[in-house]
């Protein structure tokens, strides 16, 4: 009775996601159908006037270099608004007023909206620069986003060439690939995402999410859906969504780069994870109506969009699975044999889909040119990597379901440059979330020693690759590190009471 509770339990947590993965895998396979020419080289009817909004918090190492970046585009500068979305409350706001007078000295028409609070994070920000929008295209910008000299003409092209077309989504470049370790993992990640979310689907015809930074969308359209929801932490697939709801269809230029900072670190990387998934919820649980209504996508574009928003389910999925059958067997309810990853159908049928992660991974790297035997060591780490984003994102995907905004986690750029303990982790703190990563880790290498003793080995293997990662992702010696410089600042008399 209760082994077939648990098979229940299994299949009910496992279905969805081969549903997601095989679709994945569907997307690698359509990525090498994407056309290698995508730009028509035809001349553009005029040059419609753009807008450029940038949004930006407390940026100040990386602000001056993407405003720089504006003066290099090859565009008629008469034809270019520059918007500065400017919520700052450091030095930043400074930097921004000096930056903003040396584009329009440049011959640029620059203006900054700047709020008395935070209100909606980046999407309240966006929502109030977009009043003062007057092009008729929007070119979306992060902090961090470089932008090459053809961005705009290039995508302009595709809108002049593809009818119904809502946004051009462009490849994120990376400045600090090669950085460390970490920022390489990262940037291999966004190429992956790259490569299937995007390549894919638009070889398809499917949905797919564009990036904030690196887009650039019709005005018209950006008016037509309301611009941004005031609740969203993912501004980019909450508006995304209301775009392909409402008729239009976005494109992709995998050969035209907008260049970005690479997170350096597992605990921030962690953090932007759990970000994503709690929006991607929050849109899910927002959204799936229209989606299912809307009467201008096809039923298997609606699925594919529903399926694209429930793949952080994944990480719930093994989190259930996984401790729940390695319980199982260590309170022999059932027996490593009958245990479900002991079943080589299952395990093929859960392996499968994982051979579209590391051909996309690679084929990323061939449609850039950096298919080097370096590069390919990267995507099995990769693979682990991502294990210890589990607990995270599952709580994040959880809390989105629910309909909770959540905060939108800013993720700290450095410019390139190695950040200090201080500035990097002070948002890093012991509390709920870290606790029970630590917990969940702990139990994970626990229960990983009985899977190897009983031969359950696939699910040792990545009950032990969790366990190991999360603690490594918690950066619990720099936590420790801070506590005790907090500690060794504090008055001699709370330190001796403390102690």
């Amino acid at each position: 009775m209760i082994e077939d509770l648990l098979v229940g339990i299994t299949l009910a947590f496992t279905i969805p996601v081969l549903a997601s993965s095989y679709y994945s895998l569907i997307l690698m396979i359509s990525s090498f159908m994407y056309p290698q020419a995508k730009d028509s080289g035809q001349v553009l009817d005029g040059f419609p006037p753009v807008s450029i909004i940038i949004a930006i918090f407390n940026e100040r190492f990386v602000v001056s270099k993407s405003l720089d970046a504006l003066k290099n585009l090859d565009y008629p500068k008469n034809r270019l608004q520059v918007i500065v979305a400017d919520d700052s409350t450091d030095e930043t706001r400074q930097i921004i007023d000096q930056k903003v007078l040396e584009l329009q000295s440049a011959g640029l028409s620059t203006v900054v909206s700047r709020r008395e609070s935070r209100e909606g994070f980046k999407s309240g920000a966006l929502n109030q620069a977009a009043k003062m929008v007057s092009g008729e295209y929007v070119l979306l910008l992060d902090a961090d986003s470089i932008v090459t000299p053809n961005v705009l003409t290039r995508g302009l092209r595709r809108f002049q060439d593809e009818s119904g077309l809502g946004f051009v989504s462009y490849r994120v470049g990376h400045y600090n690939r090669e950085q460390s370790l970490i920022t390489r993992l990262f940037a291999l990640s966004l190429d992956l995402g790259d490569t299937l979310n995007k390549m894919g689907a638009h070889a398809i015809g499917s949905p797919f999410s564009f990036q904030g930074g690196y887009t650039l969308i019709s005005s018209e359209i950006l008016r037509g859906v309301g611009y941004w929801s005031a609740d969203s932490i993912v501004d980019d697939a909450d508006l995304s969504c209301k775009v392909y709801a409402s008729g239009k269809k976005g494109t992709y230029l995998s050969d035209v780069r907008i260049f970005g900072e690479d997170l350096q670190t597992l605990e921030t990387w962690k953090k932007q994870a759990a970000r994503v998934s709690q929006g991607w919820a929050k849109c899910l649980s927002d959204h799936w109506r229209t989606i299912l209504r809307t009467p201008h996508m096809s039923r298997w574009r609606r699925a594919a969009l529903l399926l694209f928003l429930f793949a952080p389910f994944a990480s719930l999925s093994w989190l259930v699975v996984s401790f729940t059958s390695a319980t199982a067997v260590v309170l022999h309810i059932s027996t490593a044999s009958n245990s479900i990853f002991s079943n080589p159908w299952y395990v093929t049928l859960v392996s499968l889909p994982i051979s579209s992660f590391f051909i996309a991974a690679a084929q990323s790297m061939r449609v850039q040119s950096i298919l080097t035997k370096r590069n390919l060591l990267l995507i099995p780490v990769l693979s682990y990597t991502g294990c210890c984003m589990f607990t995270a994102s599952s709580v994040g995907f959880l809390r989105g379901l629910r309909g909770e905004a959540g905060f939108f986690f800013r993720t700290p750029k450095t410019g390139g440059n190695l950040p200090s303990d201080t500035d990097y982790f002070r948002a890093l703190t012991l509390d709920k979330l870290v606790i029970l990563e630590f917990i969940l880790s702990i139990i994970a290498i626990v229960l990983s020693a009985f899977m190897f003793i009983n031969g359950v080995w696939f699910l040792g293997l990545s009950l032990l690759g969790f366990g190991l990662l999360t603690l490594k992702s918690l950066g619990l010696s720099r936590l420790l590190r801070l506590n005790l410089h907090t500690l060794n600042m504090l008055p001699e008399t709370i330190r001796s009471v403390l102690t």
